[in-house]
């Protein structure tokens, strides 16, 4: 059994991103791979030599934590590349943020009702909360999840500050 080297291989999880083998197992460093492949090059065969080493999956379907049995050049690289996923409707992906990221999805509609009705600027605070709450956890779905729902809860945040510039706005002429 020959195992590969220490060193930066393309993620089995994610042919876009490499990760890094220790000659043992799979750590949890991980960065952009600069020579991801598009599909339509997967049929090309000039690629196949010069392809970094993936290993092969465990039976579950993950990756597997240990060396594989053979080394195998290219075992699963084309199956990676051309079983990606299709790029996702509009409300495909606003079906997976309400999924992976419910906290920023509560905060973009609470932020947009605090917007528009503002009772005591009540919802914008909640929408800016419960948006903060849903940008922390998209930065931990980020590299698990391709939806991680960033840009709604970064949008909550916004229309929520705007809401409480608003209420203060109407609050400042009231009192004027």
């Amino acid at each position: 059994m020959t195992v590969p080297e220490p060193g930066w291989y393309v993620d089995p999880t994610d042919s876009t991103h490499l990760k890094w083998w220790d000659g043992t197992v799979w750590t949890e460093h991980r960065q952009a791979n600069p020579q991801s492949v598009p599909v339509a090059a997967a049929n090309n065969a000039s690629t196949a030599s010069t392809e970094a080493y993936v290993p092969m999956a465990n039976h579950y379907g993950g990756a597997s934590t240990s060396a594989p049995e053979e080394y195998v050049p290219m075992a699963n690289h084309y199956r990676a590349t051309i079983a990606l996923a299709p790029k996702l409707t509009r409300g495909e992906k606003d079906r997976q943020v309400r999924r992976n990221n419910s906290f920023a999805y509560a905060g973009c509609v609470f932020a947009l009702l605090g917007f528009l009705i503002n009772p005591f600027a009540i919802l914008s605070i909640l929408g800016i909360i419960f948006s903060a709450i849903g940008l922390a956890k998209s930065h931990d779905l980020d590299g698990r999840q391709k939806v991680t729902g960033r840009g709604t809860a970064i949008a909550g945040i916004v229309v929520g500050l705007l809401g409480l510039v608003a209420f203060g706005w109407v609050l400042a002429q009231k009192l004027a």
